[in-house]
């Protein structure tokens, strides 16, 4: 009789265990940047929709960086993110002394981030190609991958390395505090961030942007060099401080990733939940009113998008054969 209990209470043991091990495998969990960033509130903000959408316990699960979760999603140990275009590229390909991540595929171009040269709004500089001769921030060594935007928009304004004073800061806010201090001359950073806003306010005459408008095909040069990065136009929705309507600048768009191990109904689900909802998440997150359904889909992807949306972009008419051709031509570099 004892020898039955024991024999009972062994296998409730691993019923349990079954259980908990079943119940976390179906668990979403969003990987992030540390907690108060955007990317935490906005993977926070999914968390609770696909909790109550699709029936599914969702966390999202701040880390130091994208060094830290990027790689767990790539081997399925999580089950999305947030990465730019260019940095998920450069993991994807291995490129900038990254580890490469061959699973890792988006699921959708999630919103358009602005980013572009910044300078004191009492500077005398008003376009990219003014920074020749100048001390320019171009490198940061916490945000490796931006060094790509912020070469681009130095060379299709002209200028290589040799003209100007090339600056290395640890990350981007040591960048616009470099240039409030009078430090340099200008600084790359994504527009509308927090500590833009809050340079704008303390700094006397405030901060500005420089444009690229001078610049004939911006977009076409960007679309030629493959890397992710793409030229923005300044609305007067937009609401940026230091960037008036119709200026010209940079901007990388951000992709939500997963594994190509996610099945394919998931990722499929995961995308239609957010189409669904995407009103509801415009009014919490105003980035995403620079993102929209009809450009989940671009032909500049720098990773291949996973196999269940294709089929739903299929489905809605949004993939078309250049999107087919590129996404062939990422899939064979493995």
């Amino acid at each position: 009789m004892i020898f039955l209990k024991k024999i009972s209470y062994i296998l409730l043991i691993f019923f349990i265990v079954s259980c908990a091990d079943s119940n976390s495998s179906k668990s979403i969990t969003i990987g992030t940047n540390p907690a108060g960033t955007f990317y935490y509130v906005v993977g926070t903000g999914l968390s609770k929709l696909f909790s109550e959408k699709l029936d599914r316990r969702a966390i999202a699960q701040p880390a130091s960086g994208s060094a830290v979760y990027v790689p767990l999603i790539n081997n399925g140990e999580m089950s999305l993110g947030f990465s730019t275009s260019i940095e998920a590229g450069s993991y994807y390909q291995g490129k900038m002394n990254l580890q490469e991540q061959p699973n890792l595929r988006v699921l959708m171009r999630f919103w358009a981030m602005p980013y572009g040269y910044m300078v004191r709004g009492d500077s005398d500089l008003h376009f990219v190609s003014d920074l020749k001769g100048k001390s320019v921030v171009d490198k940061q060594s916490a945000n490796i991958t931006l060094s790509i935007g912020n070469s681009s928009m130095m060379r299709v304004s002209g200028l290589s390395s040799d003209d100007y004073k090339s600056i290395t800061v640890g990350g981007l806010p040591q960048g616009i505090t470099a240039v409030t201090d009078g430090l340099a001359d200008a600084a790359p950073i994504a527009l509308g961030q927090g500590n833009v806003r809050k340079a704008n306010a303390t700094t006397p005459g405030g901060i500005r942007f420089l444009d690229m408008s001078n610049i004939d095909n911006v977009q076409q040069y960007f679309d030629k060099s493959g890397q992710g990065f793409n030229s923005y136009t300044v609305s007067k929705e937009d609401q940026l401080p230091g960037a008036v309507e119709g200026l010209l600048t940079g901007s990388v768009d951000i992709y939500l990733v997963a594994s190509s191990a996610m099945p394919d109904e998931e990722a499929m689900n995961i995308v239609k939940v957010i189409e669904d909802n995407w009103d509801t998440l415009q009014t919490q997150f105003a980035a995403l009113k620079r993102g929209h359904p009809d450009q989940f889909v671009g032909n500049n992807h720098t990773i291949p998008f996973h196999s269940g949306v294709i089929k739903y972009y299929l489905e809605t008419n949004r993939w078309d054969n250049d999107s087919e051709l590129k996404n062939q031509l990422l899939l064979s570099q493995y």
